[in-house]
């Protein structure tokens, strides 16, 4: 009689361990389930873009700090005005001080890196379209989305999880953009730019960082302050029309192709996914 009870207790209790492996594996499966589920590149670029959407003209008057990428020190600050137009237009002016610069300065200016625009265009494309084909030009796989963490933030990242890879984290709380590393073609080959954007202030009806930092592979080289900003007051086209290397980018072009080609991509699987 001992043997049978004993058999009995066995049995309950394989069947409470059995029943506890089961719905411990169903809850693993569940939770692994909701955090491996992220949006797909497209909802992010469009939820991304309504923070600044509303931008058709911004013109900002930032201090820029020339870094030395040896020792980390700030060599030189310069004060600089940008105008930005959508769709496209940019122009910048470096504002000289009244008593000019001096040798070292001149010799500094000299060996500035051209500041290149792109990243400013994700903030002026206007439209979810314009910007993934933005991205597309600059290399990022938008086919690979996942989760990562920027300094302690969560955020999407939009691009493959190599470090060298272009890439563009995007905040999950208010969907800023934080970071965005791209490829950029000039004299001396390919080159990897990596733009960091922080302080994030209310700007008319949207969002601009305060404080921009640009990195040539892993050099830090320039830092952006922002000191005044307006946003959508006019600025006629033809304010750049005498400035050729400051109008619309030459590649608009490719840019129509490439959102041709992302509008079908979408379609097609919006199409697949919904049983059509």
């Amino acid at each position: 009689g001992k043997s049978l009870k004993t058999d009995s207790k066995l049995r309950k209790g394989l069947k409470h361990i059995v029943s506890f492996l089961f719905i411990a594996m169903l809850i693993c499966l569940m939770t692994g389930k909701t955090r491996a589920y992220v949006m797909p590149a497209e909802q992010l670029v469009d939820l991304m873009s309504r923070n600044y959407s509303k931008f058709k003209t911004l013109v900002i008057t930032q201090s820029t700090h020339l870094i030395t990428p040896e020792d980390l020190e700030v060599q030189m600050i310069l004060e600089e005005k940008i105008w930005l137009k959508s769709p496209g237009f940019h122009h910048s002016e470096i504002v000289e001080q009244s008593d000019g610069w001096d040798p070292v300065a001149n010799e500094l200016m000299a060996k500035r890196p051209s500041t290149d625009m792109a990243f400013r265009h994700i903030f002026m494309a206007g439209d979810k379209n314009t910007i993934m084909a933005l991205l597309s030009e600059m290399g990022i796989n938008l086919n690979s989305v996942a989760f990562t963490r920027f300094d302690g933030v969560i955020a999407y990242r939009l691009g493959d999880e190599d470090a060298r890879k272009p890439k563009l984290l995007i905040e999950k709380e208010r969907f800023f953009p934080l970071l965005l590393n791209y490829r950029l073609w000039g004299d001396s080959g390919e080159k990897t730019v990596t733009v960091r954007f922080d302080d994030y202030r209310k700007v008319a009806k949207g969002w601009y960082p305060y404080e921009i930092a640009i990195f040539a592979g892993e050099d830090l080289e320039e830092r952006y302050f922002v000191t005044d900003l307006q946003a959508n007051i006019p600025v006629d086209p033809s304010f750049f029309e005498h400035r050729e290397e400051h109008k619309k980018p030459p590649d608009e072009e490719r840019l129509r192709e490439v959102i041709d080609i992302l509008k079908e991509k979408y379609q097609r699987t919006n199409s697949s996914m919904s049983g059509n």
